[in-house]
């Protein structure tokens, strides 16, 4: 009896370890990420998380931060929706729209070519995370497809606020962070290789010690093996 006890312990003990490895393995994207490409995560604590300008609103016009993201070399994407958090001191969009892109080619100086591009509705929603008295809200606009070859992207999704009484002192900021993101979700985001611009032309490199990165992602579906499947493999 105490050694069939025994093998029973020693059966759950690696069920659990297993179940562990397997959700270590497993990460899951926000649920507003769906189908999920890629996300670069969440903040981790106050002490490394920061915002960089990204509004086009009556304050600050036409301030956008380009975040980078990979298409692994054995994957065709075909992007449907992009987004940013951003950490704003209002909790609305007016007009409900933001400003998005998908460039290649860009460097210090150099804003590089847009593949794809526009003005869109948007949703505005908080994640339930907040720091140094803002807010933050997944700003989050659904585009046309876009097919991505294997390479190297960077995205915008800014947000508007030009109409309505509020904006007069609105804010919005790229949620950055340094150190390990949390639940990020699909290749890793390059570290030190966004960039800010506030004219569409001359960007500006952001770099932090300890690896500056932003959160944002990309919707959309994976072609593998000549199959679109989304993230979940359905």
């Amino acid at each position: 009896m105490a050694q069939k006890l025994f093998l029973l312990g020693v059966l759950l003990v690696l069920l659990q370890a297993s179940a562990l490895t397997q959700d270590a393995k497993s990460p899951k994207p926000p649920s507003y990420c769906k189908p999920c490409l890629f996300y670069g995560g969440d903040f981790g604590s106050v002490q490394n998380a920061g915002g960089i300008a990204n509004e086009e609103d009556i304050l600050v016009p036409n301030a956008e931060v380009l975040v980078p993201f990979d298409v692994p070399k054995t994957q065709q994407w075909e992007a449907i929706g992009l987004f940013t958090n951003d950490l704003s001191n209002v909790d609305l969009l007016d007009p409900k729209q933001a400003i998005w892109s998908i460039s290649t080619g860009v460097t210090q100086n150099n804003c590089g070519t847009k593949l794809v591009s526009g003005d869109s509705r948007a949703t505005f929603k908080p994640t339930g995370r907040s720091v140094f008295g803002f807010n933050e809200y997944t700003t989050l606009v659904k585009i046309k497809a876009a097919h991505l070859s294997p390479g190297r992207y960077w995205l915008t999704t800014v947000p508007e606020c030009t109409k309505g009484s509020s904006c007069a002192s609105a804010r919005y900021f790229a949620t950055e962070f340094t150190g390990k993101p949390r639940e990020p979700f699909g290749p890793p985001e390059p570290c030190n290789l966004s960039y800010s611009t506030s004219d569409e032309q001359n960007c500006t490199i952001i770099t932090a010690k300890g690896c500056s990165r932003f959160s944002a992602g990309v919707l959309g579906t994976k072609k593998a093996e000549g199959t679109l499947v989304d993230l979940d493999g359905k």
